[in-house]
């Protein structure tokens, strides 16, 4: 299993991160106009004076390496089922890729700290695990970098957004 940590500067405030981020409309544009991801659904949405769930299922573009991307094949995409609790201020999702079903698994972690004047800094913390003979590294390893790249382009496309 593979564990990892990205820090974001972000050009907003905490509640106003938090908005944004639990936007349905705003989400689908961030994966389908900011990220390109050819393919959104949302599939689910709940809200109580708790908490926030909403499930997705995407299709990314991905960069993977030869054997990995054979053993993904083209038609790879995701469901990620979140959870925002209100309390905490967290949100945390599995997600449950539609190949290797059982042998590829990550979750994330995201909170935010303040960070001074209309800014806040975003952590996520993720794992990823790929059961997979003789290339699950190569898999884990390859997944990361493909996270950091989507996780750069979800600040990149939010910080955009607040600048407007």
């Amino acid at each position: 299993m593979r564990r990892f940590t990205i820090t974001q500067d972000i050009a907003g405030d905490v509640a106003t991160h938090w908005k944004l981020f639990l936007d349905d409309a705003y989400d689908r544009e961030q994966y389908i106009q900011g990220l390109r991801y050819p393919a959104y659904e949302l599939v689910e949405r709940a809200e109580s004076t708790g908490e926030v769930r909403r499930t997705i299922r995407v299709m990314p573009l991905l960069d993977l390496p030869g054997p990995v991307q054979k053993l993904l094949g083209k038609g790879f995409g995701y469901e990620e089922s979140g959870r925002f609790d209100k309390a905490t201020q967290v949100w945390s999702s599995t997600t449950t890729p539609n190949m290797l079903r059982g042998r590829l698994h990550s979750t994330s972690r995201v909170h935010c700290e303040p960070a001074g004047d209309a800014r806040c800094t975003r952590i996520i913390e993720l794992a990823v695990e790929a059961n997979v003979f003789a290339i699950g590294g190569l898999v884990e390893s390859s997944l990361e970098k493909n996270f950091r790249t989507g996780w750069a382009g979800v600040a990149a496309y939010m910080n955009k957004r607040l600048a407007q």
